[in-house]
């Protein structure tokens, strides 16, 4: 992930979570159950003809002009795609709905691209389960398989990366969407949401895992806070000086 490196990327609270397991996988504080893992285009006479033909002599000219006209048209589609590139991602992995509204937070400061980053096998709703889950992807330093690449990469300069804080550190499906693309030259852009332990180890990694990217300060919103995050998210956007 301008591009928004939600490296490793959080809509109802579940106050059951306030337990030790609240604290490491921080941004289920406000989780919601029911969620899945995402923060879950005739004959003619010889006069007729004679007629005919030179109507069509006549009418030659009106080709010349739809062929200007394609031209001129292929010429805008040119210029479209090239004002495209430069623009803005935002990607983001969200398991309890915390940080997707960060990022359409996000979207409405920058009118960028939303992505949602998500697995090819989905996640367990189950809190307790996805505690174990997670833990297990980490010691294995996984990369889970992603259900969808971005398309026209290419034409995005900047690119934000959210996701929630499990265990100190990204998501590990967060390494794998990084590290599917090339990022020579893009501006990469993290934010996060958890319980009150930050990125956690995330930041120190995201070099590694996107050689290349310009790398910017990024923003963490406590889970339980997303809702009022709006002028904050805002004033950060402005910090970064996108324009």
């Amino acid at each position: 992930m301008i591009l928004v490196f939600s490296l490793t990327g959080c809509s109802s609270s579940t106050d059951t979570s306030e337990s030790e397991s609240t604290e490491v996988l921080a941004e289920s504080e406000v989780e919601s159950s029911s969620a899945p893992f995402n923060e879950t285009e005739e004959p003619e006479t010889g006069a007729d003809s004679a007629e005919e033909t030179a109507a069509e002599t006549t009418e030659e000219p009106a080709e010349e002009v739809t062929t200007e006209t394609a031209a001129e048209s292929a010429g805008e589609t040119a210029a479209e795609s090239s004002e495209e590139a430069g623009g803005i991602l935002i990607a983001y992995f969200s398991w309890s709905g915390n940080t997707e509204k960060m990022a359409q937070m996000i979207q409405s400061e920058t009118n960028g691209d939303l992505f949602k980053i998500e697995p090819a096998t989905p996640y367990t709703d189950d809190y307790d389960t996805l505690l174990d889950v997670a833990q297990q992807e980490q010691s294995d330093n996984a990369r889970p398989e992603l259900a969808s690449q971005v398309e026209n990469w290419d034409s995005y300069e900047v690119v934000f990366v959210g996701y929630p804080d499990w265990w100190s550190d990204a998501p590990m499906l967060i390494y794998s969407f990084l590290e599917a693309y090339d990022w020579e030259g893009k501006t990469l852009v993290p934010f996060c949401t958890s319980g009150g332990s930050s990125f956690g180890r995330s930041l120190d990694k995201l070099p590694d895992s996107a050689p290349g990217a310009e790398i910017l300060d990024g923003l963490h919103v406590s889970g339980s806070s997303v809702d009022g995050a709006g002028e904050d998210i805002a004033s950060w956007i402005s910090s970064l000086n996108l324009a």
